[in-house]
């Protein structure tokens, strides 16, 4: 397959990867819509038992209590992991950001930025505008076939908009769930691009031997997400050599499976009606309050743990 089909492929993963981002994100807004409002109230009722001296076991221990204060409790968990990536996301941004500020930058080109450094580094960065940026090391270390090679390398991860893309990717993966298989779908995503960004230096060159050397010359460089990088990725070189394929058709199907499964997740939390639902929320935490109401929640069988709750809270 040429670069031209292997970037179309490409972004019709990115853009699974994308919708499974969003549907998980309608799924904790959703649950938190319909699961914390549920927990918030056997809280309420906890509270209200241990004000009017009822059975605090048997309301903890029973199935109106358990039901809605578990999902409750995994629910908060997920929302603190989803936001705390969301802040380290953006941080390692920023990060990146004051990076490229910070480079010694010593003159610009036609297609790319130099900068002074002693470490090899080429590597594309910038979300609306991205552009090609490559160290002076690098000219000292490649030939200028292999420099010409990566740069046009770059310039395919600049003109595909693969920063903004692979920092995505990368924000959806931390925030799923540890679905298995799903650091792998992640991973063949961040393969098919530079295995495209590859094929397009290759056909820019005419010649994949100068392409080949450059990644066996080049040493693993890091850099915060929002960058795409060059680097000695063993997969890319057995890919170029004929020795491994690239997989397609396999993860696109996981992938569209998955899709389905949080889909399905979303619409069944929109549709059920098993967690408590009580619409005077407010009102229960006042009457919490006042010292003469009546209680909330009474135990009618201490064998069962079955409760009854007032006639305001249904």
């Amino acid at each position: 397959m040429n670069s031209r089909g292997l970037n179309l492929v490409s972004d019709i993963y990115w853009y699974l990867i994308l919708l499974s981002g969003i549907l998980y994100s309608w799924f904790l807004i959703l649950a938190a819509g319909k699961i914390l409002p549920a927990m918030a109230m056997q809280v309420i009722f906890l509270l209200d038992a241990l004000k009017f001296d009822n059975s605090i076991v048997g309301l903890v221990t029973s199935r109106l209590f358990l039901v809605n204060v578990v999902p409750g409790m995994l629910l908060l968990v997920l929302i603190v992991k989803y936001v705390k990536v969301m802040v380290g996301s953006v941080g390692n941004w920023l990060t990146t950001q004051r990076t490229i500020k910070n480079l010694g930058v010593e003159g610009v080109g036609v297609n790319y930025i130099w900068f002074r450094s002693k470490e090899l580094a080429i590597f594309t960065a910038g979300f609306v505008r991205p552009h090609v940026y490559i160290s002076s090391a690098v000219f000292g270390v490649h030939t200028q076939e292999e420099v010409r090679v990566m740069i046009e390398h770059e310039i395919n991860h600049k003109n595909n908009h693969h920063p903004v893309k692979i920092w995505i990717a990368n924000f959806v993966r931390s925030i799923l769930l540890p679905i298995p298989g799903k650091n792998w779908l992640i991973d063949n995503y961040l393969t098919l691009v530079e295995v495209a960004s590859d094929r397009f230096a290759e056909e820019k060159v005419n010649n994949k031997r100068p392409l080949v050397s450059a990644l066996l010359k080049f040493q693993s460089q890091y850099f915060a997400p929002g960058v795409s990088y060059f680097n000695s990725q063993s997969e890319r070189i057995k890919i170029l050599v004929g020795q491994k394929r690239q997989q397609l058709r396999i993860p696109m199907a996981y992938y569209s499976l998955l899709l389905v499964m949080i889909f399905s997740g979303t619409v069944l939390v929109k549709n059920t009606n098993m967690f408590y639902d009580c619409q005077h929320l407010l009102e229960c935490v006042k009457l919490l309050i006042t010292p003469d109401s009546q209680p909330l929640v009474t135990l009618v069988n201490p064998v069962s743990n079955v409760f009854l709750t007032s006639d305001h809270c249904l």
